[in-house]
Protein backbone atom coordinates (compact mmCIF):
# COMPACT_ATOMS: atom_id res chain seq x y z
CA UNK A 1 0.00 0.00 0.00
CA UNK A 2 1.17 3.51 -0.81
CA UNK A 3 2.69 5.27 2.25
CA UNK A 4 0.24 8.19 1.79
CA UNK A 5 -2.66 5.79 2.24
CA UNK A 6 -1.10 4.19 5.30
CA UNK A 7 -0.61 7.66 6.81
CA UNK A 8 -4.24 8.55 6.02
CA UNK A 9 -5.54 5.37 7.62
CA UNK A 10 -3.43 5.90 10.76
CA UNK A 11 -4.50 9.57 10.92
CA UNK A 12 -8.21 8.72 10.72
CA UNK A 13 -7.85 5.87 13.19
CA UNK A 14 -6.15 8.19 15.69
CA UNK A 15 -9.06 10.63 15.34
CA UNK A 16 -11.51 7.76 15.85
CA UNK A 17 -13.04 8.40 12.42
CA UNK A 18 -14.18 5.31 10.50
CA UNK A 19 -12.32 4.76 7.24
CA UNK A 20 -15.51 3.65 5.44
CA UNK A 21 -16.79 5.86 2.61
CA UNK A 22 -20.04 4.11 1.68
CA UNK A 23 -22.28 7.17 1.94
CA UNK A 24 -22.08 10.89 1.32
CA UNK A 25 -22.11 11.36 5.10
CA UNK A 26 -19.10 9.04 5.45
CA UNK A 27 -17.16 10.94 2.81
CA UNK A 28 -18.07 14.30 4.32
CA UNK A 29 -16.96 13.05 7.75
CA UNK A 30 -13.55 12.02 6.37
CA UNK A 31 -13.06 15.30 4.46
CA UNK A 32 -13.89 17.50 7.44
CA UNK A 33 -11.99 15.37 9.99
CA UNK A 34 -8.83 15.55 7.88
CA UNK A 35 -9.27 19.31 7.43
CA UNK A 36 -9.62 19.77 11.20
CA UNK A 37 -6.89 17.26 12.03
CA UNK A 38 -4.40 19.09 9.84
CA UNK A 39 -5.07 22.24 11.89
CA UNK A 40 -3.19 20.59 14.75
CA UNK A 41 0.01 20.90 12.72
CA UNK A 42 -0.10 17.34 11.38
CA UNK A 43 0.09 18.14 7.67
CA UNK A 44 -0.75 15.24 5.37
CA UNK A 45 -0.34 17.56 2.40
CA UNK A 46 -4.02 17.95 1.52
CA UNK A 47 -5.08 21.41 0.40
CA UNK A 48 -8.68 22.50 0.65
CA UNK A 49 -10.83 24.83 -1.38
CA UNK A 50 -14.45 25.83 -0.80
CA UNK A 51 -17.17 23.55 -2.08
CA UNK A 52 -20.90 23.13 -1.51
CA UNK A 53 -20.38 21.34 1.82
CA UNK A 54 -17.46 23.47 2.97
CA UNK A 55 -13.73 22.73 2.77
CA UNK A 56 -13.00 20.04 0.20
CA UNK A 57 -9.81 18.42 -1.13
CA UNK A 58 -9.91 16.58 -4.48
CA UNK A 59 -6.57 14.90 -3.64
CA UNK A 60 -8.05 13.56 -0.40
CA UNK A 61 -11.02 12.22 -2.36
CA UNK A 62 -8.68 10.28 -4.66
CA UNK A 63 -6.75 8.94 -1.70
CA UNK A 64 -9.73 7.79 0.35
CA UNK A 65 -11.15 5.95 -2.65
CA UNK A 66 -7.75 4.31 -3.20
CA UNK A 67 -7.59 3.46 0.51
CA UNK A 68 -11.07 1.93 0.43
CA UNK A 69 -10.09 -0.16 -2.58
CA UNK A 70 -6.93 -1.37 -0.82
CA UNK A 71 -8.89 -2.27 2.30
CA UNK A 72 -11.46 -4.20 0.24
CA UNK A 73 -8.55 -6.18 -1.21
CA UNK A 74 -7.28 -6.90 2.32
CA UNK A 75 -4.18 -4.86 1.60
CA UNK A 76 -4.05 -3.00 4.90
CA UNK A 77 -0.44 -2.84 5.96
CA UNK A 78 -0.85 -1.25 9.37
CA UNK A 79 0.64 -4.18 11.27
CA UNK A 80 3.41 -2.71 13.37
CA UNK A 81 2.94 0.79 11.95
CA UNK A 82 2.13 3.67 14.25
CA UNK A 83 2.13 7.41 14.13
CA UNK A 84 4.99 9.16 15.89
CA UNK A 85 3.93 9.74 19.54
CA UNK A 86 3.97 13.53 19.10
CA UNK A 87 1.65 13.23 16.08
CA UNK A 88 -0.71 10.93 17.97
CA UNK A 89 -0.76 13.39 20.86
CA UNK A 90 -1.67 16.32 18.59
CA UNK A 91 -4.54 14.39 17.00
CA UNK A 92 -5.84 12.98 20.29
CA UNK A 93 -5.98 16.54 21.63
CA UNK A 94 -8.90 17.34 19.29
CA UNK A 95 -10.71 14.00 19.37
CA UNK A 96 -13.41 15.39 21.67
CA UNK A 97 -13.95 18.33 19.33
CA UNK A 98 -15.09 15.88 16.67
CA UNK A 99 -17.84 14.53 18.93
CA UNK A 100 -21.15 16.37 18.67
CA UNK A 101 -21.97 18.13 21.95
CA UNK A 102 -24.93 16.43 23.65
CA UNK A 103 -27.09 19.56 23.44
CA UNK A 104 -26.70 19.88 19.66
CA UNK A 105 -29.00 17.64 17.58
CA UNK A 106 -26.71 17.13 14.59
CA UNK A 107 -25.12 14.09 13.02
CA UNK A 108 -21.35 13.95 13.40
CA UNK A 109 -20.74 14.67 9.72
CA UNK A 110 -22.91 17.80 9.95
CA UNK A 111 -21.14 19.00 13.11
CA UNK A 112 -17.79 18.52 11.36
CA UNK A 113 -19.08 20.37 8.30
CA UNK A 114 -20.05 23.29 10.54
CA UNK A 115 -16.72 23.33 12.39
CA UNK A 116 -14.64 23.10 9.22
CA UNK A 117 -16.78 25.61 7.32
CA UNK A 118 -16.69 28.18 10.12
CA UNK A 119 -12.93 27.77 10.48
CA UNK A 120 -12.39 28.11 6.71
CA UNK A 121 -14.53 31.24 6.51
CA UNK A 122 -12.75 32.85 9.47
CA UNK A 123 -9.17 31.74 8.89
CA UNK A 124 -8.86 31.27 5.12
CA UNK A 125 -11.37 33.81 3.87
CA UNK A 126 -10.63 36.23 6.72
CA UNK A 127 -14.26 36.93 7.59
CA UNK A 128 -15.36 38.32 10.93
CA UNK A 129 -17.51 36.14 13.17
CA UNK A 130 -20.64 38.03 12.10
CA UNK A 131 -19.82 37.75 8.39
CA UNK A 132 -18.99 34.04 8.72
CA UNK A 133 -22.27 33.49 10.57
CA UNK A 134 -24.11 35.37 7.81
CA UNK A 135 -22.49 33.19 5.12
CA UNK A 136 -23.42 30.05 7.04
CA UNK A 137 -26.97 31.31 7.43
CA UNK A 138 -27.21 31.93 3.68
CA UNK A 139 -25.57 28.72 2.49
CA UNK A 140 -26.07 26.26 5.35
CA UNK A 141 -29.25 27.33 7.16
CA UNK A 142 -29.67 23.86 8.68
CA UNK A 143 -26.36 24.35 10.54
CA UNK A 144 -26.28 28.11 11.10
CA UNK A 145 -28.09 28.21 14.44
CA UNK A 146 -25.19 26.25 15.97
CA UNK A 147 -22.50 28.65 14.70
CA UNK A 148 -21.76 30.12 18.14
CA UNK A 149 -21.30 26.64 19.62
CA UNK A 150 -18.93 25.71 16.79
CA UNK A 151 -16.96 28.93 17.24
CA UNK A 152 -16.71 28.35 21.00
CA UNK A 153 -15.47 24.80 20.40
CA UNK A 154 -12.83 25.87 17.89
CA UNK A 155 -11.52 28.50 20.33
CA UNK A 156 -11.64 26.05 23.24
CA UNK A 157 -9.52 23.54 21.30
CA UNK A 158 -7.23 26.36 20.11
CA UNK A 159 -7.90 25.86 16.43
CA UNK A 160 -8.84 29.54 16.20
CA UNK A 161 -7.36 32.41 18.15
CA UNK A 162 -7.94 36.10 18.69
CA UNK A 163 -11.66 36.47 19.10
Amino acid sequence: MDPRLIALELFLTELDIPVKINSLGDRKRVQKAVYLGQLTGVDLGYRFGWYLMGPYSPALTRDYYALAESLESDESELAGKRLHPSVSQRLRRIRQLLDVPSEIPLLQEDWLELLASYHFLRHVRGLSHDDAALQLNLHKPHLAKYTDAAADSLYEFRLLSGR
